[in-house]
């Protein structure tokens, strides 16, 4: 029971954490910790014991997990212009061509999102 709710905390810390930068494992990681985090605690009430770390593990991976969902929805969301965005990049070999990149994707990214004209470009390139 402890090291089961010991690892549902360790797996949510990680989900949380890769929610940010690699959102595909924040979800499997976010998925494991509360699969764990939940079995320790029913084991743990069953046998009228504790399982230190269950219940932060089960906060955490949820966390994650929402987190991870949001950004895999998002870049579903904005893949057309994302991509294009890119491709864009990657054929550039100026930094002229990179802010003609911006100034054609960006718009399209603040429409899509419904966010004010320009308020993409104080954030420089973000993707």
């Amino acid at each position: 029971m402890e090291r089961s709710g010991r690892r549902a905390l360790w797996l949510g810390i990680v989900a949380l954490v890769t929610a940010f930068f690699f959102y595909p494992l924040g979800l499997v990681l976010g998925v494991a910790a509360l699969v764990i985090g939940i079995r320790a605690r029913r084991r743990a009430r069953t046998a009228r014991g504790t399982a230190p770390g269950a219940a932060p593990g089960i906060v955490l991976g949820s966390v994650g997990l929402a987190f991870s969902a949001l950004s895999v929805a998002l870049t579903v969301f904005l893949w057309p212009e994302l991509s294009g965005y890119q491709e864009c990049l990657g054929a550039s070999n100026t930094s002229t061509d990179k802010t003609a990149c911006r100034h054609e994707y960006y718009p399209k990214i603040e429409k899509k999102l419904d966010l004010p004209a320009g308020s993409m470009d104080k954030y420089g390139d973000l993707f």
